[in-house]
């Protein structure tokens, strides 16, 4: 939470009043703590580890987050049809998941679109695109914020500003140096200016593609792996900041100790010539365990969260306009003076 100020004044020890880790104590005041509402689109195989990884550090505030857990309508109707997955099991998905339809007359704090097993050489070319522009488009008027991971990132880059994806040569898996380049939001707050993270993707955007829209942030880049953490920020109404609008992951900040060892593992079990995760296992010796370098960088979700609850208005209905939120607390000091 932030730390309050008595003077609008810039204090010579603590951040300006731009910042989202300290307000004015007017404001303080205004604001009321409610559960932020955040869902989770989940459209990895592996639903499960997904879930435990982004609830691990999304809950890891003194901020109290009601998560819910979407999936999309033809995939329910598939499960519901007998579909079976040797990665989540059938009766895990009708206990904890909702369909997209049944949620989509509500507004969330947060919405956050995971990767997939992509398999198509384009993101548009996925089966289930029609689906996920659907989604994407319904978020311009019912999420606060978005975040953006892996393959979800690159399918709202070209939604939202048509940056296409290209596969290399060889997929970029290991463990990269990434370097802090720019961060108006303070999403990367705590961060030292070079850290490593995990990397596991077949296709990125260009680098000069992202560098031509004016709105877009680059946050993290990586001279190995290309940019990796992107963010469009608007102002909010007040003129206290930015919030980060839109977030881009390409990278795996959440990922566990073994996850990347784990799928080098499953994958060269069936396909022996399969490439070493770079920089990830000491020596290069897939049999000696990994040590986690990189675990601090999940602080990317707790810092979205915090951003979240500073920006986002109290009265849900308000969303996703940040003009409203002057509104709101207008609203909740009237009826305050009339209580």
């Amino acid at each position: 939470m932030p730390v309050i100020i008595h003077s609008k004044e810039i204090h010579p020890f603590l951040p300006s009043l731009g910042s989202p880790l300290a307000i004015d104590r007017t404001r303080a005041e205004q604001q009321d703590i409610r559960p932020l509402e955040i869902a989770i689109i989940n459209l990895m195989a592996d639903k499960i580890s997904t879930e435990r990884q982004l609830a691990l550090w999304l809950g890891n505030t003194m901020l109290q987050v009601n998560l819910t857990f979407v999936a999309t309508d033809s995939y329910l109707r598939a499960v519901a049809a007998g579909r079976q997955s040797k990665n989540t099991p059938a009766d895990h998905i009708h206990k904890f998941y909702s369909a997209f339809s049944d949620i989509s007359d509500k507004k969330f704090d947060g919405f956050i679109v995971t990767g997939v097993n992509a398999l198509k050489d384009r993101v548009e070319q996925e089966t289930f695109w029609p689906e996920v522009t659907d989604i994407l488009q319904w978020t311009t008027t019912n999420a606060f914020s978005c975040l953006f991971l892996c393959w979800g990132a690159k399918a709202a880059l070209k939604f939202f500003h048509d940056i296409n994806s290209y596969k290399g040569e060889r997929k970029l898996f290991g463990l990269f140096e990434h370097r802090l380049i720019s961060d108006k939001t303070g999403l990367l707050f705590g961060f030292p200016d070079a850290f490593p993270a995990p990397v596991s993707r077949w296709k990125s955007p260009r680098r000069e593609d992202i560098l031509k829209v004016p709105t877009i942030e680059i946050v993290a880049d990586s001279a190995e792996a290309g940019p990796n953490m992107l963010v469009e920020s608007e102002p909010l109404d007040d003129n206290s900041g930015l919030f980060p609008r839109r977030v881009y992951i390409l990278n795996h900040p959440e990922y566990e100790t073994d996850t990347l060892g784990a799928e080098y593992h499953r994958d060269s079990a069936i396909h022996p010539d399969y490439p070493l995760p770079r920089h990830y296992f000491p020596g290069d010796d897939p049999s000696r365990a990994a040590p986690n370098l990189w675990r601090h960088t999940a602080h990317v979700y707790t810092n979205w969260v915090k951003a979240l609850y500073a920006s986002t208005p109290y009265a849900i209905e308000a969303i996703p306009h940040p003009s409203k939120v002057a509104e709101a607390a207008q609203a909740r000091r009237e009826v305050f003076v009339g209580s």
